[in-house]
C-alpha cells in the first residue's frame, strides 16, 4: 500500500525532547492509519534524559517567577519545619528517655521503657478498644453520610451554591460555640431536646452523659461540625463525571441504580479513596470532641488513645512515654 500524507513531528514543550516522535498518516480506500515513530532513550546527536532535566532545571533557576515562588512559600516552608517536621524528629530520640521539659540536660536515657510501660498500662487496652470503635463508626457512619448528601448537592438543579454554603457553615462556626450550645441543648435534666421528648411522651435521654450514648452522640455532631469540606470534594468529583455518559447510558436502557454503580462510583473512586483515608487518619487523631465534650468519660467511655498520651505529656508530664505512644501510634497510621 502506497501512503500519502503527512509527516507529523510532535513535541510537548514540557518534557523533554527524548519522548516525542514523529507519525506517518496514511490514507488508503477511505481509511486513515497512523504509525508511531517514537523517540530513542538517547536522540542522535543530543543529550541524555537526565542531562536535558538538568539543564532544563538550571533554566528554571534562573527565572525569576521560580525565586519569587520561593519567596512566597518560605513562610509556610518554615511553619512546617518548626512545628511538624521539628516535633516529629525530636519525638523519636525523647522516646527513649526520661525527659525533662524544663532542663533537657537532666534528661536520662531509658531504653525500651517507655514502650513498656505502655504496653503494659492497663489503660492503653482501653484506649485502643475505644479508638478502634470510635474509628470505625466514624468511618462507616461519616463516609456514607457525605456521600448522600454530596449526591443530593451535585443533583440538586437550583440553590446548588446556597446549600454548598450553609452545608460548610459549621466548619466556620467556633468550636467552644458549638459545645456549650449542644451542652445546653443534650442537658438530661433541662435541656431543650429532652423536653420535647417528654412533651412526646419518650423516654429523654443522657446523650453524653450515658456510657452507651456517649459516643454515638458526639459522632453524629462531629459529622454534622466537619461534614462540610468533605461534601464540597465530593460534590465537586461527582459535577466533574461527563453528562454525556450518562446520557449515552440512558440509550442504552440503564436504570438510575446501574448508572450509579457502574459509572458514577467508578470514575469518583480516587476522589471517594481520598475521603475514606482522610477520614480514617482524622479518626485515629481526634482528640478535640472527646476532650471538650465528654472529657474522656463517662466512666472512660470516650476515653480514646490520643486522650491517654495527651494525659501523660501534659497532665503527668511524662514525656517520654508519651512520644513513645506517639511513635507507635504514627507506625500504625502510616501502615494503615
Amino acid at each position: 500500500m502506497r501512503c500519502h500524507g503527512t509527516r507529523i513531528s510532535h513535541r510537548d514543550s514540557h518534557t523533554s525532547p527524548q519522548g516525542s516522535g514523529s507519525r506517518l498518516i496514511c490514507i488508503s480506500g477511505g481509511y486513515m492509519s497512523a504509525t508511531a515513530l517514537p523517540g530513542g532513550t538517547r536522540r542522535p546527536g543530543g543529550a541524555s534524559r537526565w542531562q536535558m532535566l538538568m539543564k532544563e532545571g538550571r533554566k528554571a533557576l534562573k527565572r525569576p517567577q521560580f525565586w519569587f515562588g520561593l519567596v512566597i512559600l518560605l513562610p509556610t516552608i518554615a511553619f512546617y519545619i518548626v512545628f511538624e517536621f521539628r516535633p516529629i524528629a525530636m519525638a523519636f530520640p525523647i522516646s527513649f528517655q526520661a525527659y525533662n521539659l524544663l532542663d533537657a540536660s537532666k534528661s536520662t536515657w531509658i531504653g525500651l521503657e517507655n514502650f513498656q510501660s505502655l504496653l503494659a498500662d492497663p489503660l492503653t487496652g482501653v484506649a485502643v478498644k475505644n479508638t478502634a470503635i470510635w474509628a470505625l463508626w466514624v468511618f462507616f457512619f461519616t463516609v456514607p453520610v457525605c456521600f448522600l448528601v454530596a449526591l443530593c448537592v451535585a443533583n440538586a438543579t437550583r440553590f446548588r451554591t446556597l446549600y454548598q454554603g450553609l452545608i460548610y457553615l459549621p466548619n466556620v462556626i467556633s468550636l467552644m460555640a458549638i459545645i456549650l450550645l449542644f451542652r445546653m441543648l443534650l442537658d438530661p435534666e433541662v435541656g431543650q431536646i429532652n423536653q420535647l421528648l417528654r412533651s412526646l411522651h419518650l423516654p429523654p435521654s443522657k446523650w453524653l452523659t450515658g456510657t452507651r450514648t456517649a459516643m454515638p452522640t458526639m459522632i453524629v455532631l462531629g459529622t454534622w461540625k466537619g461534614m462540610g469540606g468533605t461534601v464540597i470534594i465530593l460534590a465537586a468529583g461527582l459535577l466533574n463525571v461527563p453528562t454525556e455518559l450518562y446520557e449515552a447510558a440512558m440509550i442504552d436502557g440503564a436504570n438510575a441504580w446501574q448508572k450509579f454503580w457502574h459509572m458514577t462510583l467508578p470514575l469518583i473512586s480516587h476522589t471517594l479513596l481520598l475521603i475514606m483515608v482522610l477520614t480514617g487518619i482524622g479518626a485515629l487523631q481526634e482528640l478535640a470532641a472527646p476532650l471538650l465534650w465528654t472529657g474522656g468519660g463517662p466512666a472512660r467511655a470516650t476515653y480514646l488513645y490520643i486522650l491517654l498520651l495527651d494525659e501523660a505529656a501534659f497532665g503527668n508530664m511524662q514525656f517520654g512515654f508519651a512520644s513513645a505512644g506517639a511513635l507507635l501510634q504514627f507506625v500504625v497510621i502510616l501502615g494503615l
